[in-house]
């Protein structure tokens, strides 16, 4: 199962126990008991589960509605003895999406040394956090899915993007079905840019981590300071998607403010998924980061 997608779960017993595998790996199972959700009766309810360390996103589900005042989840398959952040809201305003507090109530709970057979109970409270809901990374790009959006008139690429303190969230569509990529901060053309490259062959993602060498060339960086990607290829088009860190703190890496404007640089081949083929069109643009 795609530890990336988004589980639409029917909630039809009394009594409810719904239980999400993640795959043969994993060694440990996590039930979480929900009490006094009474004020979000009929409304959509999401979680997802992220590794502390990485910031991997391990799991995602999505209530259509939350049937009852007290109800259980069953999420297995996740790793023995991880730390882990549970972060979780309910559509208060029934908009279908995620709104900060007050308009939507959200909580984050953290899980240290994940026992085998895990349990913790939730107790629905007014001690909301923001918890900042990102994009689903499973190189699918929904409407609205992210907070921002680019269609670049020199290469008609699609670019999206959120981010939070720590993370950079992209979306990309390019016309074509060879590669794409995307390149941050800039010195000269290429040089000093973070470069993320990627193709889908045989729906299969491959992406790597360069960096500018020179004014117009890169080479993949040894460090992958790349947390999460996926993609897709529809319609005559790629999709990307893929997350970093605002910083990761490698040489190699231009590092990002939130609130800043950034330099961008978009390349995409039409047909061609050799990541050293040369670009059938290039552009410079910017962006803004959220604050």
């Amino acid at each position: 199962m795609n530890r990336n997608q988004v589980h639409r779960l029917a909630l039809i017993a009394a009594a409810l126990l719904i239980t999400v595998p993640l795959g043969a790996l994993a060694e440990a199972t996590l039930s979480l008991r929900f009490e006094g959700m009474d004020p979000h009766l009929g409304q959509m309810l999401e979680l997802r589960v992220v590794d502390l360390d990485s910031l991997e996103e391990l799991e995602r589900l999505s209530l259509p509605e939350i049937p009852m005042g007290s109800f259980d989840l069953e999420i297995a398959g996740l790793p023995e003895g991880g730390d882990l952040r549970l972060d979780f809201y309910a559509d208060l305003s029934g908009n279908g999406r995620y709104d900060a507090p007050p308009v939507d109530h959200a909580w984050r709970l953290e899980v240290l040394d994940l026992a085998a057979e895990e349990s913790l109970v939730f107790t629905h409270n007014t001690e909301f956090t923001d918890i900042a809901w990102p994009p689903a990374i499973d190189g699918l790009i929904g409407d609205a899915e992210y907070r921002n959006k680019l269609i670049d008139p020199g290469t008609g690429m699609s670019v999206f993007w959120q981010n939070d303190d720590e993370l950079l969230y992209v979306g990309l569509i390019a016309p074509g079905t060879g590669w794409l990529s995307i390149g941050f901060e800039p010195e000269n053309r290429m040089q000093g840019a973070n470069i993320l490259i990627a193709s889908i062959a045989d729906g299969e993602l491959t992406i790597e981590d360069h960096y500018g060498n020179s004014p117009t060339s890169h080479r993949k960086d040894d460090v992958d300071d790349i947390i999460q990607a996926a993609g897709s290829e529809a319609a005559g088009e790629s999709i990307l998607e893929f997350v970093i860190p605002l910083d990761s703190g490698d040489l190699r890496d231009k590092a990002l403010t939130a609130g800043s404007e950034v330099v961008i640089i978009l390349a995409y081949h039409r047909s061609n998924d050799s990541l050293t083929s040369r670009h059938s069109e290039r552009s410079t643009s910017s962006i803004v980061l959220d604050e």
